[in-house]
């Protein structure tokens, strides 16, 4: 919001969105906004975010009248938050009838987002000089409101970021680098049904790491995450960008390949990949897997996760017959 305020010039723009972030970012049924001056301006958000001047008639004037003609908090009528900036000798209150919350916590946090966008509404108001009155009284703090809503806008930003990174982290093995489980799944899952609508093709490829155990045993469990890492690279350059790849955890891997019109073939691939790889003898150990693959006829009445079952217990069948 504070990136779209900061770029907006009409009075009726800047009011249509303060009226739809109150009622998007807390659900408020109503919301009343004065702003002080020698001709003070009172306008009035309905369910929708629409904005209206309201009278001084209003059932909420006189509370938020008192709030900024006193300098000091007044008592908020039940069910509704009132805040004011600044906080003495308030130049702009705004109150909005917010649903109830049990945690103080939460209350707080709404408490916190209101003033935001009362501090935004304000910024940008003085910015663009609604009215001549309000220029009047907010020019004095007005840079200083325009740097607390460029702030804001830097701290969504974070925000924003901070969240697709922990969105990222919670699909992503982080020893690998690979989708984890969840992350295979979210991917995986609407190739799937995509093929089986188009009937196309495709293959569930379960691998297993040959010898892990053994490698932690002896040379320990750095080297143990090494041999892990060389196997999600080997299983990665083996398949195509479009395939999805996951570690399931521990040494077993998962991919789903669409349109793969020989499947073995990836298995060559893997092979031809993990015999280079070995070759180098850049590692304490030889590098191995067992593998299964089953193929997801789209005539198959399978779900997803009954051919990762086919694939991993041919993988184990394979195992056992190498073994």
């Amino acid at each position: 919001m504070a990136r779209e305020l900061l770029q907006i010039d009409e009075a009726s723009a800047v009011l249509r969105l303060a009226g739809r972030s109150i009622i998007e970012l807390l659900a408020a049924k109503e919301a009343l906004l004065l702003i002080g001056g020698d001709t003070p301006l009172c306008i009035a958000f309905g369910d929708d975010g629409t904005a209206m001047s309201a009278p001084t008639l209003h059932a909420w004037y006189p509370t938020v009248h008192a709030r900024m003609a006193s300098g000091t908090s007044v008592p908020n009528p039940t069910g509704n938050l009132m805040v004011a900036v600044p906080q003495s000798h308030p130049k702009a209150v705004l109150m909005a009838a917010c649903p109830p919350v049990s945690a103080l916590e939460i209350e707080q946090q709404q408490v916190a987002t209101l003033e935001t966008l009362l501090e935004l509404i304000a910024a940008t108001l003085g910015r663009i000089q609604i009215r001549s009155s309000l220029e009047q009284t907010v020019t004095s703090q007005c840079n200083q409101l325009i740097e607390k809503a460029q702030e804001h806008a830097d701290a969504l930003a974070r925000l924003d970021l901070a969240a697709h990174d922990m969105l990222s982290l919670s699909l992503t093995d982080v020893l690998t680098g690979l989708n984890n489980r969840r992350g295979f799944f979210m991917k995986a899952e609407p190739l799937f049904q995509l093929a089986r609508r188009q009937f196309r093709g495709s293959a569930v490829v379960y691998a297993d790491i040959d010898g892990l155990k053994q490698v932690n045993d002896t040379l320990g469990h750095m080297t143990g995450d090494q041999m892990i890492r060389d196997a999600a690279s080997m299983l990665r350059v083996s398949l195509r960008e479009t395939d999805v790849l996951a570690r399931m955890g521990g040494d077993e891997f998962v991919a789903y390949a669409v349109d793969e019109a020989e499947p073995h073939a990836l298995l060559s691939r893997l092979q031809q990949t993990l015999d280079a790889f070995n070759h180098l003898r850049q590692r304490p150990y030889q590098l191995s897997l067992s593998v299964g693959m089953v193929s997801c006829g789209p005539e198959a009445n399978v779900t997803l996760n009954d051919c990762i079952q086919q694939a991993d217990r041919a993988m184990y069948e394979r195992k056992r017959c190498l073994h």
